[in-house]
């Protein structure tokens, strides 16, 4: 009624105003009477359609003031509905014919009224309003006719119409702004009305969740059972109502023209279906093949499955709507809403059974087993044909002829819906389809054992509250779990699209570096081979093979992130979908577990802990968990490697978030059971201060990790030598550091150490490390001949740089030796053992090649000289 009474006000206003912008563009030229007798018409011509104005303007404002009583009424009604809940929701557990009352009352609540078309009205008598004073201004421009020689009648009427206008002009400004305000006290109304609703529906959850809405079953209920079956079925009264809306569906003509639309549709769906098909073979023989596979292909199997799985739901919805707005037939309304409440169940079954035909996405695109799709298919006829016409009675039935046959024949369809959701969820579960995959990709986990628990007695448990009389909290509770497992298999969808995408890139940039080194043979062998040996190259048996990537080559961290993100979508989507009874979980605040008393404006005030603070004290928990685990991830990939910044930066960002997320996300989880900062600062203070004397150390250590993240002494990845250890830095913790030394072991360092002992640390600033290397020469070698050799071996080392360059010099003479020093530089702390052995080798062999001669340490000479002359004496005495 309100969107009727204001498009009627719209369009009379919007006549109205096109009949006066047609004389608003018209500007008067008066030269002689006859022109003033042109104007003279049109002026009053003019003020007649503001006259119209003022009286469509008047019938507007009685309008809106009808509809602000209605409202008022309304709202009223609401209000009452509301106080009677009130009044008697402590009650409804020992009565269910109570419960059916009220429940009954609840489904003759108005509808929320809507605010655009309000917005738009306001909005178009401001135009208006504009419109009428810009004409207001333009009377001014009229001639006034001073100069003319003109009767006196005619010059008193041309005057006194341009002053009716003027009035007309002023009514009508100060119409639109009376109009303009019962606009807004409407407006006003209607959220009042909308928040009356919002305040009984939470009141309607909060008493009639968990108060059973039917009787329990009973002996007796098979037997009215078999009497509503055969009411419904073999009812005249049904089939004249199902007749009679059929005939109406026929007759009217925008419903005939969109059924014929479905109609259509589903023509072109039959017959595409073998073209469709052979797409499917089409991209399925180019997938794998990493000349032609792309992600496009998938893309398009994707749309072509959801277009392909459409006509039939659409009709199948148009049907529905068209039924459902029939209220004259109660039968064919209730089966309107069953139809409408299956259409997108039906959707969702035939595109995963598009999705998994042999040449679809599961199996060709995303490399599932074919008999694990297969397998979770095994039921799909039992889908369609069983479980759509069950929801269509469930639902059917709980509209009809206000929840009448929601006991017997609702029930009975809920209960065998259940029944067939239990085959079908332990076919998908046979079949091995995981709910989450782990940092392995593996979908063997105790979470998505968990999960599976959940699904296979959701059933179960639903069918046992349903017998109990629970059937509105287990439709409720299961819809939503149902709805919560088809957005979890959607982003598992999205998942392994992502992931294949991934394979994709991966596949084409292994593919492009094997072709570039196949080039650079070819290169090289043109050079030394001759033609035939060149022609034998190019044999079709030589030809470029195209690697096979394995899956698990794809880059982890890009896999992390992906997963990272999903898991974040997953939970705010559980969150918003389960967020709508949260109202029915109301009862939990009248379960007091212990009282908190805190101190506000100098009162003390007592507050109890309930049940829900503790519950969203775990919720609040789980995503801080979540947060500290995924989000540092998504900031290091996401933002912070697409960043100019120093190295260590990125990493110190990412460990100091994750650090104030889970403190925040501490004192939120804390602030909800009674702890909150005022009451614990002092203790932490104190704790503070006592665990600093007794464990200073850790204390420390841990000040100590926090200045090692801002100063950044040593990074990841950095070769550092700390006392009589050195190895490369593996992780930086809040206590302690990891150091993975040269024999590969693991060493844990307390972070103290590495901000108050001295530290070398070999890659910080610049990664140039210098090796001295001591050589000895004999006392009659040639020096210069030493030194060239020295710099000669130097040059010819791959891992000496160049720059700075390598110098030699004769650095000492001890006990007729020459001792000399080869300084080189090596680019990295990974070349110095390598440059040491390779300079080595390469100075053994000019050795060598000059005949000189490494001497040996004069000590060892002597011992050898001496134990000679000692065999010499022995041999002699013994001669005697």
């Amino acid at each position: 009624m309100q969107l009727r009474h204001i498009i009627c006000s719209i369009v009379l206003s919007l006549i109205c105003f096109s009949s006066i912008n047609a004389y608003a563009d018209q500007a008067p030229v008066i030269e002689n009477n006859n022109d003033l007798t042109v104007v003279i018409t049109q002026l009053t011509k003019q003020n007649n359609d503001l006259r119209d104005n003022i009286a469509s303007q008047k019938a507007q404002v009685s309008l809106i003031n009808d509809e602000q009583n209605t409202i008022s009424s309304q709202i009223s009604h609401v209000q009452n509905t509301l106080a009677t809940l009130d009044e008697q929701g402590e009650w409804l557990s020992f009565s269910t014919a109570l419960g059916e009352t009220l429940r009954q009352q609840l489904l003759r609540l108005p509808e929320k009224p809507k605010s655009q078309p309000l917005d738009a009205s306001i909005a178009e008598t401001k135009v208006q309003q504009l419109s009428y004073n810009t004409q207001l201004d333009d009377i001014n421009d009229y001639p006034d006719l001073a100069n003319l020689s003109l009767s006196n009648p005619e010059l008193i009427q041309y005057r006194r119409l341009l002053r009716e206008q003027g009035e007309l002009l002023k009514t009508l400004i100060s119409g639109c702004d009376t109009v303009i305000l019962e606009l807004t006290k409407l407006k006003i109304a209607n959220k009042q009305l909308i928040n009356v609703i919002d305040e009984v529906n939470d009141a309607a959850h909060r008493y009639f969740f968990w108060v059973a809405d039917v009787n329990p079953i009973n002996t007796s209920s098979p037997v009215q059972l078999a009497k509503d079956v055969v009411f419904v079925v073999f009812s005249v009264d049904t089939l004249s109502q199902l007749y009679h809306a059929g005939l109406e569906l026929i007759q009217t003509p925008l419903t005939l023209l969109l059924l014929v639309f479905s109609l259509a549709l589903v023509v072109v769906y039959f017959k595409s279906k073998a073209r469709y098909h052979q797409y499917l073979e089409l991209t399925a023989s180019r997938v794998g093949k990493v000349t032609q596979d792309s992600f496009s292909l998938t893309l398009r199997v994707v749309l072509y499955s959801l277009l392909m799985a459409l006509p039939i739901p659409i009709l199948w919805g148009i049907i529905g709507y068209s039924l459902q707005a029939d209220w004259d037939y109660p039968v064919a309304v209730a089966l309107g809403y069953g139809l409408n409440a299956a259409a997108p169940i039906l959707w969702a079954f035939m595109i995963s059974a598009q999705f998994a035909s042999p040449n679809g996405l599961f199996i060709t695109h995303f490399g599932w087993p074919e008999f694990r799709v297969r397998s979770a298919m095994k039921y799909y006829q039992l889908s369609v044909w069983v479980v759509i016409p069950l929801v269509m009675i469930v639902m059917g039935f709980d509209q009809y002829n206000n929840r009448q046959f929601a006991a017997t024949i609702g029930r009975l369809g809920f209960i065998l819906l259940c029944l067939a959701l239990v085959f079908m969820t332990n076919a998908i579960h046979r079949a091995g389809v995981p709910l989450y995959i782990d940092k392995k990709g593996s979908g063997d986990n105790l979470f998505s054992r968990i999960l599976w628990i959940m699904l296979l007695s959701a059933p179960w448990v639903a069918i046992i509250a349903a017998c109990l009389g629970y059937l509105s909290t287990a439709q409720a509770l299961l819809a939503r779990l149902e709805a919560s497992v088809v957005i979890w298999l959607l982003l598992l969808v999205i998942y392994f699209m992502i992931r294949r995408w991934m394979w994709i890139q991966k596949r084409r940039i292994e593919f492009e570096r094997a072709k570039q080194r196949r080039l650079e043979r070819l290169a090289q062998r043109n050079k030394v081979e001759d033609t035939n040996q060149t022609v034998q190259s190019n044999n079709p048996a030589d030809s470029i093979d195209e690697p096979v990537i394995d899956l698990d080559t794809i880059s982890a961290q890009s896999l992390h992130l992906v997963r990272s993100i999903i898991v974040m979508v997953a939970l705010i989507s559980m969150i918003l979908l389960w967020s709508e009874l949260h109202s029915a979980f109301a009862f939990m605040d009248n379960i007091k577990l212990w009282g908190s008393k805190s101190v506000i404006n100098g009162v003390e005030i007592e507050q109890y802990i309930t049940l829900s603070s503790v519950f969203i004290a775990i919720l609040v928990i789980t995503i801080t968990v979540q947060l500290v685990k995924n989000l540092p991830a998504l900031l290091e990939l996401g933002i912070l490697q697409h960043l100019d910044l120093k190295p260590g930066t990125g990493y110190a960002i990412s460990t100091i978030t994750k650090y104030v997320i889970l403190m925040i996300g501490c004192m939120s989880a804390f602030s909800f059971i009674g702890i909150d900062w005022a009451k614990i600062q002092w203790l932490i203070a104190a704790l503070g201060v006592g665990l600093g004397f007794g464990l200073q150390e850790i204390f420390a250590n841990f000040i100590s990790g926090l200045i090692m993240l801002f100063e950044k002494p040593v990074r990841i990845g950095d070769t550092v030598t700390i006392r009589d250890l050195t190895g490369t830095i593996s992780k930086i913790n809040t206590r302690a550091t990891t150091i993975v030394d040269w024999d590969r072991k693991e060493i844990v360092m307390p972070n103290k150490a590495f901000v108050t002992e001295q530290l070398v640390n070999w890659s910080l600033s610049d990664a140039i490390t210098r090796i001295v290397l001591t050589i000895p020469a004999t006392i009659d070698a040639d020096s210069n001949l030493i030194i060239a050799i020295l710099k000669q071996v130097a040059k010819e080392c791959e891992y000496v740089l160049e720059d700075p360059e390598p110098q030699a010099f004769l650095v000492d003479i001890q006990e007729g030796i020459q001792l000399y020093e080869l300084r080189i530089f090596a680019a990295e702390m990974s070349y110095r053992m390598p440059i040491r052995s390779e300079i080595q080798q390469l100075i053994i062999e000019q050795y060598r090649k000059h005949q000189l001669i490494l001497p040996f340490p004069p000590l060892q000479t002597n011992l050898e000289s001496l134990g000679r002359k000692s065999s010499r004496r022995v041999y002699t005495a013994g001669s005697v």
